[in-house]
């Protein structure tokens, strides 16, 4: 009262003013205030804590690191001149994370999304492995399609290097093919590398080391609801290295194109062709028909062409080049032209009477002879004419011996083949080669029950390349080639170079695996039967070829009642300077067809003069 009465006061600092304690009620009101704010977070607390403990701690774990891997661009496979056969193509994959499924997300990825008849994947799910390919594609979109339409589940989708072949089937059992990892290999490896692909055949597998790189891996951070808020790249993916091979993809494809050509034409049951430089044995081309599409292995499908190439009777997976066993038939008779040569078994200028059958006495039945065919009678011919036109019985004769003439019998004839590399492996950098087989009286007594003997019949057999000896086409090529290069058994070789940048850090070495000691002499005079046979003789369908060729071709024939038959050629070009030999075998064709692996070489011999004439120089 007296404030608001007495002058001079001045009220901004409080002077003429009376000052009044806070009443007990407000006091009383502000502690009923803090009471219930701390009771709101008691509560919540309590809440967190007890009542969604679980559930936030889930949540909780969620937000978590992972480690992911960079996938390597894989090295390319390329040709002697840098033509690509094997190229990388950007590619993405649709990735699950089965470890962070909850069993409601179940129902929705088996009905849904994942094929129950997938069995792999389903496995994969089962046994909560952490990334699990759901799909391949190029199209980057539509992965990001299927991974906005099931949002709720651990999807995302990664880069990774996938392969295309542009030679496709005219080149897959020489480049081979990839896939995935078996669940057994996933399980010895780093869980971060289980979805790589690897090389499954061909030279994909045997230098996969070097075309498949080093992975990389980043670290990133991924929130409850399994979106990626932060990464960082822990460490660099390393490209594969560069295989260059000592084919031409050219000349690949036009063999391939002969090869299927004839086969499909005459009714082959496949074939296969390998060419070669015989002076260091360097692949040129290695060719097996029916082939397979090494695109579609690798990408998995489609299933339907996968089932063809696991079920079809005519065997595409199977490379009949390496190793395909097939009777010589005729091709052989060159080797044992030198074996009589240098054991002194006969001269060449002598001439032995083929009247297109030999008639061996039998002294437990005089009045039934054993006969021996010819294929036709040929008259009296030497060496040099008994190569150009075949004559089986020149070969019985100097076999297995006939009159005067001793032969070189069983023991010679084995002894001669294992000294042309026959019986074993050429070491031909491929997997899955066969060594072809020698047959002999001892083998004979072990698994023939019914006639244990080794009988001069079987010798004559094995005289014209009949019989249970068996070779392969590779095998062919590098006996060629040795007649070519003066006895040499070259180690054939497919790898070229390996390179890291521009630096080879590896390359394939021209390797002498044996030679023959055969005096020029006798080597020259089965040469010169080889190049008669392409001018008179069975291979005479190259005559007027504007090349020398030294030639020889083989029928043999197969199946108990001889209905089908092998068609071989071999042989090497140019006649005065060899450059490249070769082999084609064309596998099971009726014997009463007249076109056979000749013709096929006449094409290709054709092309390599018009297109390619520099591989002759």
């Amino acid at each position: 009262m007296d404030s608001k009465n007495l002058p001079g006061f001045e009220r901004e600092r409080f002077e003429g003013r009376l000052e009044f304690p806070i009443g007990s009620d407000s006091l009383n009101y502000l502690r009923i205030i803090l009471v219930l704010i701390f009771g709101l977070f008691l509560y919540r607390l309590y809440n967190l804590q007890v009542i969604s403990g679980d559930v936030f701690k889930t949540r909780a774990e969620a937000n978590h690191l992972k480690v992911l891997p960079l996938w390597p661009e894989r090295g390319r496979i390329l040709d002697r001149e840098g033509k690509i056969l094997a190229a990388n193509d950007s590619a993405f994959r649709l990735i699950l994370d089965a470890s962070e499924i909850t069993s409601d997300q179940k129902e929705e990825l088996f009905g849904k999304l994942v094929s129950l008849d997938d069995k792999q994947i389903m496995e994969e799910i089962s046994s909560k492995k952490s990334n699990i390919v759901i799909k391949d594609s190029t199209d980057w979109q539509a992965l990001e399609v299927i991974r906005n339409k099931f949002r709720g589940l651990p999807l995302r989708i990664e880069l990774f290097s996938s392969r295309s072949y542009p030679l496709g089937a005219a080149a897959s059992h020489l480049i081979g093919y990839l896939s995935k990892l078996s669940a057994e290999e996933s399980a010895e490896i780093r869980v971060l590398e289980a979805n790589k692909l690897i090389g499954r055949s061909g030279i994909e597998n045997i230098y996969d080391n070097y075309l498949y790189g080093k992975i990389g891996s980043k670290l990133i951070e991924v929130d409850s609801g399994g979106d990626t808020f932060s990464e960082v790249v822990e460490k660099l993916p390393e490209t594969g290295d560069d295989v260059y091979l000592s084919i031409d993809a050219d000349l690949q494809g036009k063999v391939y194109e002969e090869i299927k050509a004839v086969v499909d034409e005459r009714e082959f049951r496949g074939g296969g062709a390998v060419l070669l430089a015989p002076n260091n044995g360097e692949v040129l081309s290695l060719v097996s028909y029916p082939g397979f599409d090494p695109n579609v292995l690798t990408k998995g499908s489609p299933k339907k062409d996968i089932d063809y190439y696991l079920t079809s009777s005519s065997k595409p997976l199977f490379d009949r080049a390496i190793s395909g066993l097939y009777s010589s038939g005729s091709i052989i008779k060159p080797l044992y032209a030198i074996a009589a040569l240098e054991e002194g078994i006969i001269n060449p200028e002598r001439e032995i009477l083929s009247t297109g059958k030999l008639i061996v006495p039998n002294p437990f039945d005089p009045d039934h002879p054993s006969i021996f065919l010819d294929w036709k009678a040929h008259g009296f011919v030497d060496m040099r004419h008994a190569i150009a036109v075949s004559s089986n019985i020149y070969f019985y004769t100097i076999g297995g011996g006939f009159g005067d003439i001793k032969g070189l019998g069983v023991t010679k004839l084995r002894e001669w083949l294992s000294k042309f590399g026959f019986g074993e492996k050429t070491n031909i950098d491929l997997e899955e080669e066969k060594e072809g087989f020698i047959p002999s009286p001892e083998w004979k007594a072990q698994t023939q029950k019914d006639d244990p003997t080794w009988r001069v019949g079987d010798t004559y057999n094995l005289s014209i390349g009949q019989g249970n000896f068996q070779v392969t086409p590779v095998q062919m090529a590098v006996f060629a080639a040795s007649i070519a290069n003066g006895g040499k058994i070259m180690e054939p070789r497919i790898l070229k170079e390996i390179k890291s940048g521009d630096q080879i850090i590896d390359s394939g070495k021209s390797v002498v695996r044996k030679s023959v000691n055969v005096s020029p002499e006798n080597l020259q005079v089965v040469r010169e039967g080889m190049n008669l046979s392409s001018k008179i003789g069975t291979a005479q369908a190259l005559a007027n070829i504007n090349l020398k060729i030294a030639a020889k071709t083989g029928t043999a024939q197969i199946g108990v009642e001889k209905k089908n038959v092998n068609s071989w050629f071999i042989g090497y070009f140019p006649y005065d300077n060899p450059k490249i030999a070769m082999a084609v075998v064309l596998e099971g064709g009726s014997s009463s067809n007249l076109v056979g692996a000749t013709a096929a070489t006449r094409q290709i011999i054709e092309w390599i003069l018009v297109y390619r004439p520099d591989l002759l120089k």
